[in-house]
């Protein structure tokens, strides 16, 4: 008894343990992970605006293109060189219109190329360009202004000034070149393909992205609202400084510095599933939701684990109490029956009482052996697979009843048992092994005169019952069996405390077999007790179709 409370603590102890150490894996895990996710957030912010910033470079890089080609030599041949700009198919969509402004007697003349038809064909200043017109009539006269002449409000009119020696000090704009770019190709062709470049077709697709105002946030040019962006940065800032350098501009004009801080636009990004820091957030507790799904099932395995060894370390021990029991249940009647055949020999085979004596004490013990192995044989049977119910007939339960309380009836009256037996008329029939549901009667009979012979009373009832099938009852007045033994009672080798410590015979497969009989007819057995008030074994048996039961009534007629 030590031995196993010391087994128990130990099982205990081990699978706190197990537990304490999944719980500090998984706490680990949660801290690892935390950290993961921040360095994944950091990477995906780092590599989203790293892949914006190239983008801005190759975006102002093609504006930059168109500049540099109609801007490349020192004459006026603009529509030569935005003929040859065209033909060379390079986004020439971004491009609406392009125009020449020339002072001409004390005014400013505007231009547009026309490369279909090979023109310069005058035109009306624009209303919304007469900031910009006046602007560069001062400069032309010699007045100083601050910055270019391009109108500020305009956020996609280029404005590209040539140079020449004028009156005065230094290079004077002679002329300019006014390129009017397409706001809605650049936002809805460009971007979208420098997007894919940048960050990859898969990736981009999962990005919504908008295009506003530099200076007026609320101005969306093309995309959609993308509230609180995942990164931003800056469009449409030509790179004057190379475009002058490269078109033979005079040195001291240097435009700013290629930067994507600064420009006219600003290209915002936003992960459609929410915030990069609600995705990678997701991620983290979709990681965290499998690990702990991969501790919780080590845990139901360690669980199991140590159930399976339990049932088996108590199966085991089961079974070798099952061999003592058996062992026991052998000695006595052989070494009976050895002394009897001993005796036999002497002389007191001269006494025929004796011998008769002697002979019915062997036939007793040797039915007591047989019944025994019987028992051992059918359940080696059942656990090989073979069925217990070997041949289906209509049995008469009345008469199986009866016979059954025949051959005990004898037995219980010697233990000193008032048996009771009621066994109602006209039981219907049952479709079944008669020797088996016998079997199954006679061995709760046997139970209860072993285990209820305190009592002094067995009862055997049989009755129709309210399903229509037959219901029989074995009940006795022992000392009963404890509920937390009751739902065993059925199990193989089990024996209760009371039966091992009382010393009462038995192998703890008959109540085992009794249930493997009743099911494999289609009924159940049931077990009611209370400890000192005795117990009652119940089996409901199904009845057999009724064409049996009408077959059976006119044989019997």
């Amino acid at each position: 008894m030590i031995q196993k409370t010391r087994q128990r603590w130990r099982g205990w102890l081990e699978i706190g343990a197990m537990v304490a150490l999944c719980g500090i894996l998984g706490a680990l895990q949660y801290r690892w992970i935390g950290e993961v996710s921040v360095a994944e957030r950091e990477r995906l912010q780092a590599s989203l605006q790293s892949g914006l910033t190239r983008l801005s470079q190759d975006f102002n890089e093609e504006i930059s293109l168109l500049c540099r080609a109609i801007m490349r030599g020192d004459d006026s041949a603009y529509l030569v060189r935005l003929k040859n700009w065209q033909e060379s198919g390079r986004h020439i969509g971004m491009l609406r219109g392009a125009f020449v402004a020339r002072p001409v007697n004390g005014d400013m003349q505007l231009l547009r190329l026309q490369t279909d038809t090979e023109s310069e064909d005058q035109i009306a200043w624009p209303p919304e360009w007469d900031g910009m017109r006046r602007q560069m009539l001062a400069r032309v006269s010699g007045e100083r202004t601050r910055g270019g002449v391009g109108a500020r409000g305009d956020l996609t009119l280029i404005d590209l000034p040539r140079f020449g020696r004028g009156p005065g000090p230094g290079p004077r704009e002679l002329e300019w070149v006014l390129l009017d770019m397409d706001a809605q190709y650049l936002s809805t062709v460009l971007v979208p393909e420098l997007l894919a470049r940048h960050l990859g077709e898969p990736a981009a697709a999962e990005y919504l992205y908008g295009v506003y105002a530099r200076n007026d946030v609320a101005r969306l040019i093309a995309g959609e609202s993308v509230g609180a962006p995942d990164a931003e940065v800056a469009l449409f800032q030509p790179q004057f400084d190379t475009i002058f350098r490269r078109g033979g501009g005079p040195p001291g004009r240097r435009g700013p510095p290629p930067n994507t801080t600064e420009g006219r636009w600003t290209l915002a990004v936003r992960n459609q599933a929410g915030s990069l820091e609600g995705v990678v957030a997701r991620t983290r507790w979709r990681n965290l939701a499998v690990t702990g799904g991969i501790l919780g099932l080590l845990l139901a395995a360690v669980g199991i684990v140590l159930r399976t060894t339990r049932e088996s370390q108590r199966l085991a021990e089961m079974q070798i109490d099952f061999v003592a029991g058996v062992s026991h249940e052998l000695r006595t009647p052989l070494t009976v029956i050895r002394t009897a055949a001993y005796n036999l020999r002497g002389k007191i085979a001269a006494n025929p009482a004796q011998v008769e004596r002697y002979g019915g004490l062997i036939q007793q013990e040797s039915e007591k052996l047989t019944a025994l192995v019987e028992q051992v044989m059918q359940y080696a049977s059942a656990r090989a697979g073979k069925t217990i119910q070997a041949t289906k007939e209509p049995v008469d339960m009345q008469s199986l009843v009866e016979a059954c309380a025949a051959s005990h009836e004898g037995i219980l009256r010697e233990s000193g048992c008032e048996f009771e037996v009621r066994i109602a008329s006209g039981l219907p029939l049952v479709l079944g092994d008669a020797l088996a549901l016998e079997r199954a009667v006679n061995n709760l009979l046997a139970n209860a005169a072993k285990y209820g012979a305190a009592g002094k009373w067995v009862g055997l009832f049989a009755t129709k019952a309210d399903g229509g099938g037959v219901e029989i009852r074995v009940a006795d007045r022992g000392a009963g069996i404890p509920a937390a033994e009751q739902a065993q009672v059925f199990d193989a080798f089990f024996r209760g405390r009371r039966a091992v410590e009382d010393q009462v015979h038995g192998t703890g497969l008959g109540l085992n077999l009794v249930k493997g009989i009743v099911e494999a007819h289609g009924g159940t057995v049931t077990v009611k007790s209370a400890p000192g008030k005795g117990s009652e074994f119940q089996i409901l048996l199904p009845p057999a179709p009724d064409g049996y039961q009408d077959e059976f009534t006119d044989s019997t007629s």
